[in-house]
């Protein structure tokens, strides 16, 4: 595991930059933190390869349970739900905005994605949470704007609560662009 600090930004919580760490490797077989952050979309449908490896290690009742207690989520929304057979106690769930060239309002919803996941888990008393580079994958969200819209809201969400957050890179292009990025001062 790497871990990598960026330089203080101007924000109140720079101290807490060191509590960042970077990773390569799969979200689904990270140990030690108590939520894995994973995506949903507004129809519920669980595609993408992280919701089946999710799906695949934590068995048929993380579907169900998300059938059966979330109704009609909104992009920016979040959800809490039981890890089942994960090793992570909980899973946090971001409905992602659709990635679409002539909707203006899909950098708020990613960042509020971010933010909104950091105030759960905070809320919920959890000090380590595990993200994957939201939006792209299946969504193909520009990686460099992901990955400064990621950094702005983890920090901006950051507190003293929590221990590690820890971001999941499964790919050379997604970890080099957030190596990067976390070198550099916030602008």
């Amino acid at each position: 595991m790497s871990k990598l600090l960026a330089k203080p930004s101007r924000g109140s919580n720079h101290h807490l930059m060191d509590r960042i760490k970077l990773v390569k490797g799969d979200l689904v077989a990270q140990t030690g933190v108590d939520a894995l952050v994973s995506t949903i979309r507004t129809d519920m449908l669980m595609e993408g390869s992280l919701n089946q490896a999710l799906l695949k290690q934590a068995g048929a009742r993380l579907d169900e349970f998300l059938l059966e207690h979330i109704y009609k989520p909104r992009a920016g929304d979040v959800f809490a739900v039981p890890g089942f057979s994960l090793v992570a106690k909980h899973v946090i769930y971001v409905v992602m905005p659709m990635v679409d060239p002539g909707i203006d309002h899909e950098d708020r919803d990613l960042l509020r994605c971010y933010r909104h996941a950091l105030e759960l888990a905070r809320r919920m008393k959890l000090t380590s949470i595990a993200f994957p580079v939201l939006g792209t994958g299946r969504d193909k969200y520009p990686v460099n704007r992901a990955v400064r819209l990621a950094v702005q809201g983890i920090m901006d969400r950051m507190c003293d609560g929590f221990a590690e957050i820890r971001i999941v890179c499964n790919r050379d292009e997604t970890y080099r662009a957030f190596a990067e990025r976390l070198r550099q001062p916030s602008q």
